[in-house]
């Protein structure tokens, strides 16, 4: 590496990105030289991993999981969960593919923790690749409440957990369904979850963090696509009146986090789990990397540390948010 992208990353790490009362600056974040991750931490707190758009049962696929199953080796402690960000299956779903390309997919010695699970496109979709439309969203919820010993969980379309447990929670995830199309979300449905968001995200809870998670990005720096208008109007508006510290989505295969002048909330785009990725633009609104991977994410009572995985195990970005909303992006090496 050269110096002077040194000194650039040394620049950038040591800028905080993002305060609670105000956009103080947004830097453009480089693709760096990868490092070794962090595996252990000051605070007890949760670990979790996320990923998007892995349901290919391919190579690409099981490179990602068995970088996810060393990583939570590394810990040394049980990771507590996985948030699985939609595109759960590519091509047609029958029940013995969980068997295939989840159960056995997934390590069931260091894995072996629930996986949160939200609907993404593919697996509603009757004009992709199953034709399946949504019997195929409906096996997976089905799979969900005929096995409830499995780690897959989905209990609705939309849902809510507390995590490590409702007593005692360090976060609250909120789980939506952003399939807004004609043969996603009945027109009902969408009435429906808007009035369990409004509600559950009022909610009291003790855990001094909150996020929502759907398939869908809001803003997005992938080469071919546009900020997403429409969930934008449709959920933005509850994030910074509830106090929303993270968005994490897949759909866009690769790799973002992005600070959105305007919104306090981190805007994490995870969708690098196994299907073939898309370009990246570099964006004045943080990191982007098109390669596969998954994120995760260390939560504290007091900050929220983040980090981006690749499927060589390597971490490529990662930062900390404090909880009053100050980030800086750090240096793990």
């Amino acid at each position: 590496m050269n110096n002077s992208l040194i000194s650039r990353r040394e620049a950038i790490r040591r800028t905080i990105l993002f305060s609670a009362s105000s956009l103080l600056t947004i830097r453009s974040l480089p693709a760096l030289a990868a490092t070794a991750p962090a595996t252990s931490f000051a605070d007890e707190g949760l670990d979790l991993l996320a990923l998007g758009d892995y349901g290919t049962g391919n190579a690409n696929q099981t490179a990602v999981a068995k970088q996810m199953a060393t990583f939570a080796q590394k810990l040394n402690k049980p990771l507590n969960g996985v948030l699985a960000l939609g595109d759960n299956f590519y091509g047609k779903l029958e029940a013995e593919r969980f068997g295939r390309h989840f159960e056995d997919m997934y390590s069931k010695e260091y894995l072996n923790c629930p996986f949160y699970a939200c609907l993404g496109n593919h697996d509603y979709g009757p004009q992709y690749d199953s034709k399946q439309g949504r019997a195929k969203t409906q096996i997976q919820l089905d799979y969900a409440a005929q096995n409830p010993a499995s780690r897959w969980k989905m209990p609705n379309r939309w849902y809510s957990v507390e995590l490590p447990s409702p007593a005692n929670p360090l976060v609250k995830i909120i789980f939506l369904d952003g399939n807004m199309v004609e043969w996603g979300l009945t027109p009902q449905e969408k009435l429906d979850q808007r009035k369990f968001l409004k509600t559950e995200i009022q909610k009291e809870t003790k855990a001094p963090w909150r996020w929502v998670i759907s398939h869908y990005p809001l803003f997005t720096e992938t080469a071919k696509r546009t900020d997403n208008e429409r969930l934008i109007q449709e959920w933005a508006g509850y994030f910074e009146s509830n106090n929303i510290s993270f968005y994490l989505s897949g759909h866009d295969h690769n790799l973002q986090h992005l600070q959105v002048e305007g919104y306090q909330t981190s805007f994490i785009v995870t969708g690098a789990g196994g299907a073939g990725l898309y370009d990246v633009k570099e964006s004045s609104r943080g990191y982007t990397e098109k390669i596969l991977g998954f994120t995760h994410l260390h939560v504290g009572k007091k900050a929220v540390t983040v980090q981006f995985m690749n499927s060589e195990g390597q971490c490529l970005h990662a930062f900390r948010r404090a909880l009053d909303g100050k980030i800086e992006v750090i240096n793990i090496a």
